[in-house]
C-alpha cells in the first residue's frame, strides 16, 4: 500500500514538474522520502538481478551497450536514463515506468550509478554484477583525487553477488581487484598495437598505488584493435568486427565490456553474433560523439568533463574545416585544468559560451588560437553557431559541459533527458 500511494504521489509530482519544464530529479527525491525501500522493493527482486556501470568516464555509453547486449538476448532490461545516475534520478525512472503496485516490466536492471553513490545506493539494492570503466582525474571539487574515487568504486563493487567486469588497461582497476580477495574479478584487454596509438592519461589516471598486481585476472574479452570507429573484438571465443557508438579506442572498451558481461550473465547460450549487431546499430548516448541536425545544419556533440574525456575527443574528433564552439559554465567549478590540455589540433573557435566563457577565451588565447566570439549566454551562441554553419555549408562541432549541453539540447527543442525517456 505505502509503494502504491507514493508512486501515485510521485507521479502527480512528476506531471508538474514536466508541465512547469523542470527535470526528472525531483520526483525521485520525494519518491525516495515517501518510500526508503522504493528501489529494493521494485528493482531487488528480478530476475537476473542489477548490474551496476560505474566509474569516471564513459558509464553512460557502456550502461547504453550493455542494454542492448542483453536485450538481443531476449532479456527485458530496466535501464535509468544518460545522466539520471544518483539515487533521485534512478528512483524517478522507477516511477515513470513501474506498475502502480511497483512492479517493473524486465528480467534484468542495467543502472548507471555515479562513482560517489555506488556504495551508498548498493546499501538499499545489491548488484549481482559491477562494471568499472576507469578511474581518471576528474570533478577536483567533489572527489580531490583519484584515489578517493578507487576506494568508492572498491566499496560498491565488494557489495556484487557474481562478480565485478573491470577495465585491463587501467592499473589503478588492477589495484581494485587485488583488494577484492573475496569476489569473482574479470577483466577486458586491448593489445599492445592498439593501445600504442593513444598516448598516456587519455585512457586512465597515472597509477598511484606501488604495490605489486600479484592477482590471475580471468579475461572476457580483448579489444585487438579499433580504427574509424569500427573495433575487432574477441568475447567467448569469437572475434567480431563491431562498428563502435563512436570513434575512438575508448568506445573499444566500453563495448568489450558490454559483450564481457553479458556473456557471464547469459552464459552458455550467449550469442555473439545477435549482441554485435545490436551494438553496431545503436544510436551515440547524448552528446558523446552525437550527431544533431537543427535548422538544417548538422552538429556533432562532444562532453568534456574532466582531462581524460578532453583527450579522447581530440583524438578521435574528426575536426571540421570550420571552427567549433566551446561552452562551460558553473557545472565545472574548476576550469583549471583546461590548461593542461594539449590543443595543437584546435585551429580556431568560432564562439565561446557559458558562464566560464572568457576562461576558455584566455586559454585560447595563451595557445595563439583565434576565437571569434565570446558570448555568455548559451541561446544567442547556439544562433551566432547556426548561422556560421549555414554560411559556410559545414558540419559544426560543439565541445561542451554536461550542464551546458542540456542548456544547448533544450534550446533546440531536444528535450528527451528532461523528460527521462
Amino acid at each position: 500500500m505505502k509503494i502504491t500511494l507514493a508512486i501515485a504521489i510521485v507521479r502527480l509530482i512528476r506531471m508538474i514538474a514536466k508541465l512547469r519544464g523542470g527535470g526528472s530529479a525531483i520526483p525521485g527525491r520525494v519518491a525516495l522520502l515517501l518510500e526508503p525501500r522504493l528501489l529494493e522493493k521494485t528493482l531487488g527482486a528480478l530476475k537476473f538481478g542489477v548490474v551496476f556501470v560505474s566509474g569516471s568516464n564513459g558509464k553512460s555509453t557502456t550502461t547504453a551497450l550493455v542494454t542492448g547486449a542483453l536485450r538481443s538476448q531476449g532479456l527485458r532490461v530496466f535501464t535509468n536514463p544518460s545522466g539520471g545516475n544518483l539515487p533521485q534520478g534512478i528512483a524517478s525512472a522507477v516511477i515513470g515506468q513501474s506498475k502502480f503496485n511497483g512492479a517493473v516490466n524486465a528480467d534484468i536492471a542495467v543502472l548507471e550509478v555515479d562513482e560517489a553513490y555506488g556504495p551508498i545506493i548498493a546499501d538499499y539494492l545489491t548488484p549481482s554484477w559491477v562494471v568499472i570503466t576507469n578511474v581518471q582525474i576528474d570533478q577536483l571539487n567533489r572527489f580531490y583525487e583519484p584515489e578517493r574515487v578507487l576506494n568508492m568504486l572498491v566499496q560498491a563493487a565488494a557489495s556484487a553477488t557474481k562478480g565485478v567486469l573491470i577495465n585491463g588497461t587501467d592499473s589503478n582497476l588492477l589495484h581494485l581487484a587485488e583488494e577484492l580477495t573475496s569476489s569473482q574479478v574479470i577483466k577486458v584487454e586491448v593489445s599492445q598495437e592498439a593501445l600504442s596509438k593513444w598516448p598516456p592519461g587519455a585512457l586512465a589516471a597515472p597509477s598511484f598505488r606501488k604495490t605489486p598486481i600479484n592477482r590471475d585476472i580471468r579475461i572476457g574479452a580483448r579489444v585487438l584493435e579499433e580504427d574509424s570507429g569500427v573495433a575487432l573484438i574477441e568475447v567467448a571465443g569469437q572475434v567480431s568486427k563491431v562498428k563502435l557508438p563512436g570513434i575512438g579506442l575508448h568506445f573499444g572498451i566500453d563495448t568489450a565490456l558490454a559483450l564481457a558481461v553479458t556473456s557471464e550473465i547469459i552464459g552458455e547460450s550467449f550469442d555473439v553474433g545477435l549482441a554485435t549487431e545490436t551494438i553496431s546499430a545503436q544510436e551515440t548516448v547524448f552528446g558523446r560523439g552525437e550527431n544533431v541536425r537543427y535548422q538544417g545544419v548538422e552538429l556533432r556533440i562532444h562532453m568534456m568533463k574532466n582531462p581524460s574525456s578532453m583527450r579522447a575527443n581530440l583524438m578521435s574528433m574528426d575536426l571540421p574545416e570550420t571552427a567549433i564552439w566551446i561552452a562551460m559554465d558553473e557545472g565545472t567549478p574548476d576550469p583549471s585544468w583546461i590548461y593542461d590540455i594539449d590543443l595543437a589540433k584546435v585551429e580556431s573557435v568560432k564562439v565561446v559560451s557559458g558562464s566560464r566563457a572568457w576562461h576558455w577565451a584566455v586559454r585560447l588565447a595563451y595557445s595563439e588560437i583565434s576565437v571569434g566570439e565570446v558570448v555568455t549566454d548559451s541561446k544567442k551562441a547556439l544562433r551566432i553557431y547556426v548561422d556560421h554553419l549555414r554560411a559556410v555549408n559545414k558540419r559544426g562541432i560543439l565541445l561542451t559541459n554536461y550542464e551546458q549541453m542540456m542548456i544547448i539540447r533544450k534550446h533546440m527543442g531536444f528535450l528527451e533527458m528532461e523528460s527521462g525517456k
